[in-house]
């Protein structure tokens, strides 16, 4: 099965850009790629410059620091890719 890659849209700062409800992130430790996986079930692949991210958000969660499921926005400014909670589900 073939996973999609999030498509993070670029967007003027201060807009939300792709809103989602997620319920955690997993990485595939072959290759080290790191996913988000939505409330509704859906999977997608992360891109690279936001594994740091993922990799935080991982570690936030396994120390019971963050719970989840919560709402992000993920957005492009310039070259920077974010990912920012918005609210906690």
């Amino acid at each position: 099965m073939t996973v999609p890659l999030l498509m993070v849209p670029s967007v003027p700062d201060g807009d939300q850009g792709l809103v989602l409800e997620v319920n955690g992130v997993a990485s595939e430790p072959q290759s080290r790629r790191w996913y988000v996986v939505t409330t509704d079930g859906n999977t997608f692949r992360l891109p690279v410059k936001l594994w740091p991210w993922a990799m935080e958000l991982d570690a936030r969660t396994r120390r019971r620091e963050l719970r989840m499921p919560a709402v992000f926005a993920f957005r492009l400014v310039g070259e920077t890719v974010t990912a920012d909670i918005i609210s906690r589900v």
